[in-house]
């Protein structure tokens, strides 16, 4: 049976857990040629091992433009083509501003505001050649009101929400989608792997009293099952068809 991403060549950048993974054996399920962008390259192997035919996994950190470029050339070295590419990588702290390191600093604004773009620029190229394609960028409710010690996260991830609607605009007529998923709450995912159990002993007290957790990150998780079913839906859409931002969240 033909799947609905046969033959096509998608990136997955933080595709070794969480989201990403789901996505990216989802898209190999469909036909897709999968690359899988992830630092580690342990967590690495052991997801292309668990998707199994049609992914690769290529180690690379997106917030490095070097290593972005060579990821990129890797890809089109082995395949020749590039139809997709799936921003899903996702770097936080839950400090207060005045207690971030530089460092922290550096791999928040690195993995979710300058990968997204260094991802972009070296896709370009490639797609318009190939006639086209789609690069998604995955947001957070984070973004739509305001959450204190998640600052750095917050503010990177809106620099990319401009970003990604700024590049509609300039990718008209190129047949390069741009596309914004903004996501609620995704459980079960790594992205706890970023936040030290001391902090958050400190911030989820103040989460809880300022109401955020009610309000907008609501009080159920969705799946990265259904978050996957998502972008697919997404990268099938009709060429002649736009889709701007989407907002994915329980009903709950």
């Amino acid at each position: 049976m033909a799947g609905r991403l046969d033959d096509k060549v998608v990136i997955v950048a933080g595709g070794s857990a969480g989201v990403g993974k789901g996505i990216a054996a989802m898209f190999a399920a469909e036909g897709a040629r999968v690359a899988v962008l992830a630092r580690r390259k342990d967590r690495l192997d052991g997801a292309v091992a668990e998707i199994g035919n049609g992914a690769v996994g290529i180690v690379a950190d997106i917030a490095d433009p070097d290593s972005v470029r060579a990821a990129f050339a890797e890809v089109d070295t082995m395949w020749g083509r590039l139809d997709v590419v799936l921003n899903v990588a996702g770097s936080a702290r839950a400090k207060r501003i005045e207690d971030v390191t530089d460092e922290d600093i550096s791999t928040v604004v690195g993995v979710n505001f300058l990968g997204p773009i260094y991802t972009t620029r070296e896709a370009i190229p490639i797609m318009r050649r190939g006639g086209g394609g789609d690069i998604v960028n995955i947001s957070s409710e984070v973004t739509l009101d305001d959450l204190p010690y998640m600052t750095l996260y917050s503010c990177t991830k809106r620099g990319m929400d401009g970003f990604t609607r700024t590049m509609t605009k300039e990718l008209r007529g190129e047949n390069i989608r741009m596309v914004l998923v903004t996501l609620g709450t995704v459980a079960p995912t790594a992205f706890s792997d970023n936040l030290a159990p001391e902090d958050m002993e400190t911030a989820y007290p103040h989460w809880e009293s300022d109401g955020y957790l009610v309000r907008v990150a609501g009080s159920e998780p969705i799946s990265p099952a259904a978050v996957a079913e998502t972008m697919l839906y997404v990268v099938t859409r009709p060429r002649d068809e736009m889709i701007d931002v989407i907002h994915v969240r329980a009903a709950k």
